[in-house]
C-alpha cells in the first residue's frame, strides 16, 4: 500500500508534488494551535471564557477566510495567497506570545486564523488547476494525505516541546512555517526561471480565468449551491469524533483512555495506509456512486457509534466511517471542481472550505448540549440520520440538471 501511495504522489505533476511537499511541512509545524489554550491557561492563568473567546477567534477567523477565497483569488494568484498567508501565519506566531491581556490576544488568533486557512482554498485551487480530470480525485487524495501526515507529526511534536519550554511551541512552529514559505518561493520561481520562454508561454496558456463572484451560468449556481448544501452533513458529522469522541469513550461509555487512543489511531492509520491506493483504484467512479456509497458508510458509522458500547465494536464502527471519509471527501472535492467554472473555482473551493469550518464551529455548541442529561448517543444518531437524509437528497435531485451534473453514459467496451 505504501509503494503504491508513494507511485501516486510521484506520478503528480511536478507543480502539485511541491505543493505536496509543502503542504506536508506546513501541516507538520502545526504546533502552537492544538496546545494554545493549555498554553493560555497555564502561562498566564487566563479565565476558560477568556480562553474560549481567544480560541475561538481562531476559527473565526478561518472562516472569514474561506468566504473571502473567492473576492481575493480574483485578483491574486495562488501562489502569492500560499506564500502570503504562510508568511502571515509565521508573523503572527512570533508575536502572540508577547500580547498580555484577552482583546489583543483575541485580534492576534483572529488574524492568525486568517492566514493560516487561506492556504486551504488556495491550495485546492492549484490542485484544480494543474491536475487533469481524470487524475484530480488521486490529486485530491494526495493533498489530504499530506494534511493528515503533517497533521499526525505537528501536534506529537508540540506535545514534547509543551512539556520542554511551552512559549517554544511559537518559535519552532513560526520557523518550520517561515522555512516552507521560502521553500515553496525558491522551488516555484526555480522551476519557471528553468522552464525559460516555453514555460512562459506554457504559463500563459494555462493562467486561470479571471475570478468572479457569481458563476457565468445559472446552472453553474445552483449545481454548486445544491452540493454546497448536500455536503453540510457530511462536514457537521466529520467535525464530532475530534470535538466529542474521547469524552465520548472516556466519560459516557466508562471506557479506558486507551481506547480512545486506538480509535484515533485506526483513522489515522488507515487513511494514510488507504486513502490514495483507493482513490486510485476508484478513478473510474462517477460522482454519484462515489458519494451513494460514501454517504451510506457515513451514516451507518456514525449511527453504529452511539448504537455500541464496547471497545472492539467502537473500532469496527470507526473502519465504517474512516472509509467513508476516504472515498466521500476526495469525491466532494472532485464534484465541486467539476461544476466550478473555472472563474469561479477559487470562489467555490473557499465556500467549500467555509462548510468544513461551519461544522467544526457549530458540532460542539450543537452536540455537546444533546449529550447532556445521560443521551451521550444521541449527537451520533443526529450526525447518522443526517447524513441519511443527505442520502435521500442526493437520490432525488440527480435527475435534475440544474441541481446536478449529468454523468455521460459509459461507452460499452468493445468486442474482443
Amino acid at each position: 500500500m505504501l509503494r503504491s501511495t508513494l507511485q501516486a504522489v510521484r506520478g503528480l505533476a511536478p507543480e502539485l508534488r511541491t505543493l505536496f511537499v509543502t503542504t506536508l511541512l506546513f501541516r507538520s509545524g502545526t504546533m502552537a494551535f492544538p496546545f494554545l489554550a493549555a498554553y493560555l491557561m497555564a502561562e498566564n492563568d487566563y479565565a476558560a471564557g477568556q480562553v474560549g473567546a481567544i480560541v475561538g477567534a481562531y476559527g473565526v477567523g478561518a472562516l472569514a477566510a474561506d468566504v473571502a477565497a473567492g473576492a481575493v483569488l480574483r485578483y491574486v494568484s495562488a501562489r502569492t495567497v500560499l506564500i502570503g498567508g504562510l508568511v502571515g501565519n509565521a508573523a503572527l506566531m512570533a508575536v502572540l506570545p508577547f500580547a498580555d491581556s484577552a482583546g489583543p490576544l483575541i485580534a492576534g488568533t483572529f488574524i492568525w486564523g486568517f492566514f493560516y486557512e487561506a492556504f486551504t482554498p488556495a491550495s485546492y485551487a492549484e490542485t484544480v488547476r494543474y491536475s487533469r480530470e481524470s487524475d484530480r480525485k488521486i490529486a485530491f487524495s494526495c493533498n489530504r494525505l499530506a494534511i493528515n501526515v503533517g497533521m499526525g507529526i505537528g501536534p506529537a511534536l508540540g506535545g514534547l516541546v509543551f512539556a520542554w519550554r511551552p512559549v517554544g511551541l511559537f518559535v519552532i512552529n513560526a520557523c518550520v512555517v517561515t522555512a516552507t514559505a521560502v521553500f515553496l518561493a525558491r522551488k516555484t520561481s526555480a522551476g519557471a526561471a528553468a522552464e525559460g520562454e516555453e514555460g512562459e508561454k506554457r504559463e500563459e496558456r494555462e493562467k486561470p480565468a479571471r475570478g468572479r463572484l457569481v458563476a457565468p451560468t445559472l446552472k453553474g449556481e445552483t449545481r454548486f449551491w445544491a452540493i454546497f448544501v448536500l455536503a453540510l452533513p457530511i462536514h457537521l458529522a466529520y467535525a464530532l469524533p475530534p470535538t466529542f469522541l474521547s469524552a465520548y469513550v472516556i466519560h459516557e461509555r466508562g471506557l479506558d483512555s486507551l481506547w480512545a487512543g486506538v480509535l484515533f489511531l485506526v483513522n489515522a492509520g488507515v487513511i494514510v495506509l488507504f486513502e490514495v491506493p483507493l482513490n486510485t483504484a476508484m478513478r473510474n467512479v462517477g460522482h454519484f456512486a462515489a458519494l451513494l456509497t460514501g454517504y451510506l458508510l457515513a451514516g451507518s458509522g456514525f449511527a453504529l457509534m452511539g448504537l455500541f458500547g464496547t471497545g472492539p465494536a467502537l473500532v469496527g464502527a470507526t473502519l465504517l466511517w474512516t472509509a467513508a471519509e476516504m472515498i466521500v471527501f476526495p469525491a466532494l472535492l472532485h464534484y465541486v471542481s467539476e461544476v466550478s467554472d473555472p472563474s469561479v473555482t477559487g470562489r467555490n473551493m473557499g465556500l467549500y472550505s467555509a462548510g468544513v469550518n461551519v461544522g467544526v464551529i457549530a458540532v460542539p455548541q450543537l452536540c455537546l448540549p444533546l449529550a447532556a442529561g445521560g443521551h451521550a448517543s444521541t449527537p451520533w444518531y443526529v450526525v447518522g440520520a443526517a447524513v441519511g437524509i443527505a442520502l435521500v437528497m442526493i437520490v432525488a435531485v440527480r435527475r435534475n440538471t440544474c441541481l446536478w451534473l449529468t454523468e455521460p453514459e459509459a461507452e460499452p467496451a468493445p468486442a474482443p
